[in-house]
């Protein structure tokens, strides 16, 4: 009689272990359902100011071919935005904190293969922002969140490729 309580007991902790596994990875739940298309700008998103993060699924991307991400964002809010690329669920390229340009941030990378950019997991951009400084006027409460734009996933040109293409056309 025992015996069976703890056989159902474990098969329902299977169970629950099974259905949390399968919900927390769908890409549904998980990614909130953003797409940023290659070519395309998503327009006045929002974030928590403190500690908010989203992750956007990359879409019509092209085999070893050069992107940028590119984010925008009011500069009369002082923010610290974060750019990382996610391949196959994994921490993958990060953005140069050194470098200060106002009000934007880019991340810039490469797609290796066709596998790469058709795989099942796909490749992914985590944002994630924090809020810089602090609130100058009195009496006013810092913002509880931001607006920003991203996109502008396009393919850049290299240098061997245009090199490549001038020696191609001297052909003809």
């Amino acid at each position: 009689m025992i015996d069976l309580r703890y056989k159902e007991c474990y098969l329902l902790i299977c169970l629950i272990v099974f259905i949390n596994f399968v919900t927390c990875y769908s890409d549904e739940r998980l990614f909130g359902g953003k797409t940023l298309y290659a070519g395309k700008e998503l327009w006045k998103e929002t974030l928590p100011l403190k500690s908010g993060s989203r992750v956007y699924k990359l879409q019509g991307l092209k085999s070893n071919s050069w992107y940028e991400v590119k984010i925008s964002y009011p500069a009369s809010i002082p923010a610290l935005f974060s750019l990382q690329l996610l391949k196959n669920g994994v921490m993958g390229l990060k953005v140069n904190h050194m470098r200060r340009l106002l009000n934007t941030e880019k991340l810039i990378f490469k797609t290796e293969s066709i596998e790469e950019v058709d795989n099942k997991e796909g490749l992914y951009v985590l944002v994630t922002v924090e809020p810089e400084g602090i609130v100058a006027i009195p009496n006013v409460k810092e913002r509880p969140s931001i607006i920003y734009n991203i996109g502008k996933l396009f393919f850049l040109l290299t240098i061997s490729s245009i090199f490549f293409f001038s020696q191609h056309k001297n052909l003809y």
